[in-house]
């Protein structure tokens, strides 16, 4: 389970970097390459990596859910929480413009600038909720 969790872990962190990368730098390289095909390309790694967390992070929060009511609220149980939601919420934006994308092929989906500021937050928080996931499980696999 170890080197699962590695794996894993490496992925979600290595798709957070390019995600990351790629939205800051794409901008420059509008006239040098066709950066939508990077973005389709992307698009089916970030699926995966969104599926693999959360997967990963509904177990967390499971793990961690073994409380009483009225218990103190502790600082594993509020994070497990807070990233697996961080990450349905990601998650749900991604499917919603990624499914708007696949039905219309309109990659601006006519005048809908909506669309460009929801894939603005998805490339902005998708590196943050999967690299935290990552790091976590690396970290975890590599403790025990």
């Amino acid at each position: 389970m170890q080197a699962i969790n590695k794996l894993v872990g490496a992925y979600l962190v290595g798709i957070s970097i390019a995600v990351a990368v790629f939205f800051i730098i794409n901008v420059f390289l509008v006239n040098s390459i066709n950066v939508l095909a990077v973005w389709h390309v992307l698009d089916v790694l970030m699926l995966v990596g969104l599926a693999l967390g959360m997967g990963f992070n509904y177990v967390h929060k499971q793990r961690a859910s073994g409380r009483e009511p009225g218990d103190p609220v502790t600082h594993a149980y509020l994070e497990a929480n807070l990233v697996f939601y961080a990450t349905a919420v990601v998650t749900i934006l991604f499917l919603h413009n990624w499914f708007a994308f696949l039905v219309t092929g309109d990659v601006s989906q006519g005048d809908n600038h909506t669309a460009w500021v929801i894939w603005a937050v998805v490339d902005t928080a998708l590196p943050i909720v999967l690299g935290v996931t990552g790091c976590r499980l690396w970290r975890e696999a590599s403790n025990t």
